[in-house]
């Protein structure tokens, strides 16, 4: 008996002990949820300028400066009267309150001398930013802006420099046109650490940019299309280094090739969209109405690079699934991206694939032969595909053409004759017309 005693005194001390040890446990981590992780603490006197990196940040700050523009556009019609008259009054208040006060103190301005003293504009323009770099203050972010303004028609008209203020507690910003920039001094604009409240005013809310998938591609591509109409020297600079050496080779080809497809460029919208976002950089792959590819590789907002098609340069992924293809799907690969290349009017690319013997035969020259693709094959097309046949090293594959856009009901039936040959290489002929 006595030793039941024993045993049971020794398991309760056990268990007071155990229940002892939880409890201080709980206690502890009780405290740390309520402390909460708080995170780097943030010196505002040493925050510095720097580059712009989330996408929030930059689509809001570029409607900001976008409602900028639409509201120094004194033909906007936001200001029209019911009788047709333009309200002047209207127009000189709702620029007021979108400029600074640093702006309108260094430049003595009121509502009445303000059409005297900032830059007007009398039509719709568009503001593609190019560059952006910001500085975090407690309250405020300060934001210096480079970028473009085009009309509707993409036509270039100037280079915009600007700070755009934004106070992180009412909501409300303000914009400092600057004059006298250049891309070249850009980073040298100054940020003065004043932490500033901008009044709520009846125009000068902001809303923060909501980015989906679909917004963020369809901001890739229209930016790559207002650029290369727009600034064509700029948008080759964005181009994938390897990608603009294989396909252009110098900025004279890659002027050209915008120059003969300005009506395709000035079409192009969002059909079809991808991301695949990996370690160290972001992928979004567009296509448009044409089955016409684009593929960013981005690691910030502006920090990306371009291929305009997606079989100038294929990935070890695509290499891979290739190799596995039986030759019937390796022969239709080939020749959707023969297709890919009419479409894209990549007709140099299209011209050299050609057997050598059946090219030299029908035309002189790569000139020919564009000659002769513009004026048979002058639509966008996609490929249906027919009886498929073997002969030896050669493959026949019937394919029916159509017009993408199903506008023009005529098709063309045409006779594939093609030779597979190692990695991805091939060559090919077809029936003429």
């Amino acid at each position: 008996m006595k030793k039941i005693a024993i045993a049971i005194i020794i398991t309760l001390i056990i268990m007071i002990i155990l229940i002892s040890t939880l409890l201080i446990i709980l206690k502890t981590s009780s405290n740390k949820k309520e402390q909460g992780d708080i995170g780097d603490v943030i010196d505002y006197n040493e925050t510095k300028v720097e580059p712009v990196v989330d996408n929030i940040d930059f689509f809001t700050i570029q409607n900001c400066i976008q409602n900028y523009l639409d509201t120094i556009n004194i033909n906007n019609s936001i200001y029209e009267n019911d009788d047709g008259t333009i309200d002047i009054t209207e127009i000189k208040n709702d620029i007021y309150n979108l400029l600074s006060n640093e702006y309108i103190q260094e430049n003595s301005i009121t509502t009445n001398n303000l059409l005297e003293k900032i830059d007007k504009v009398e039509e719709k323009l568009i503001f593609v930013p190019l560059k952006m770099n910001y500085l975090q203050l407690e309250n405020t972010n300060k934001y210096t802006v480079y970028g473009f303004s085009q009309k509707l028609n993409n036509e270039f008209v100037k280079d915009l420099y600007f700070i755009v203020n934004v106070d992180n507690v009412n909501k409300t910003f303000s914009i400092l046109p600057l004059k006298n920039q250049t891309n070249e001094t850009f980073n040298n604009i100054e940020l003065n650490r004043e932490n500033i409240e901008i009044e709520v005013k009846d125009n000068n809310k902001y809303i923060n940019q909501k980015i989906t998938d679909q917004y963020l591609c369809e901001q890739y591509l229209l930016i790559q299309k207002r650029l290369m109409l727009a600034k064509p020297e700029q948008s080759y600079n964005y181009l994938n280094d390897e990608y603009r050496n294989k396909r252009f080779k110098t900025i004279d080809n890659y002027k050209k090739y915008i120059s003969e497809n300005q009506n395709h460029i000035l079409k192009i919208a969002l059909r079809e969209y991808k991301i695949n976002r990996k370690a160290d950089y972001t992928e979004i792959i567009c296509k448009d109405q044409y089955d016409n590819y684009y593929i960013f590789n981005t690691k910030e907002v502006l920090n990306y690079n371009v291929r305009l098609d997606a079989y100038t340069i294929e990935t070890e992924e695509i290499k891979n699934q290739y190799m596995n293809y039986s030759d019937q799907k390796k022969v239709s690969y080939n020749i959707n991206k023969w297709v890919q290349m009419i479409n894209n009017r990549d007709y140099e690319n299209a011209y050299y694939l050609l057997n050598e013997t059946f090219r030299n035969t029908n035309w002189n020259s790569l000139e020919d032969f564009t000659a002769y693709i513009k004026q048979n094959y002058p639509l966008y097309y996609k490929a249906e595909y027919q009886q498929y046949k073997e002969y030896g090293t050669n493959h026949t594959q019937t394919i029916i053409l159509k017009d993408i856009e199903g506008k023009n009901q005529n098709q063309k039936n045409i006779t594939i004759i093609m030779k597979i040959e190692e990695n991805m290489d091939f060559e090919m002929s077809f029936n003429l017309e």
